[in-house]
C-alpha cells in the first residue's frame, strides 16, 4: 500500500484519543451498514471521501489502497447501488465513465455516501 501509515516503535508513546475515537466511530458506522465489510472496501470509501467533491479515477483508488484493478472494481461495486451479481449494494459510491476517456471510470460519493461521511465526521 503506497499511502501506508508509518508505525512507531517507541514504547510508552501516548496516542491522540480523539483520532482513535474517530477511527472507532468509523468502524462502528461501517458495521451498521455491513457487519462483514473488509478493510480494503472501507479504504476505497475513504479514498473517495478524501477527494470529495472531485471524482477519483478507479486506477487511482487501486494505487492508493494497493489493490489490483479487478479488486478495486469489486470493492467499488460493493459500495455502489447494485453489487456484483445484481445484489443490492450500499449505495455510498457511484462509478461513471469519464466523458473525455471512456476507458476510465470516475468514482464519487452518492448523496447517501455524503450523509454517511458527514455522520462519521460529527463523531
Amino acid at each position: 500500500m503506497s499511502a501506508a501509515i508509518p508505525l512507531s516503535t517507541r514504547r510508552g508513546q501516548s496516542f491522540d484519543a480523539s483520532k482513535l475515537r474517530t477511527a472507532a466511530n468509523f468502524i462502528e458506522l461501517l458495521r451498521t451498514l455491513d457487519s462483514e465489510m473488509q478493510a480494503q472496501t472501507a479504504m476505497c470509501l475513504l479514498v473517495v471521501a478524501m477527494a470529495h467533491p472531485a471524482p477519483v479515477p478507479m486506477r487511482k483508488i487501486a494505487q492508493r489502497v494497493g489493490l489490483a484493478q479487478s479488486s478495486t472494481s469489486r470493492n467499488v461495486a460493493l459500495l455502489g447501488k447494485v453489487s456484483r451479481k445484481g445484489r443490492p449494494g450500499l449505495d455510498l459510491l457511484v462509478a461513471r465513465e469519464d466523458v473525455s476517456d471512456r476507458r476510465t471510470k470516475l468514482v464519487s460519493l452518492t448523496s447517501r455516501g455524503e450523509r454517511f461521511i458527514n455522520q462519521l465526521l460529527k463523531g
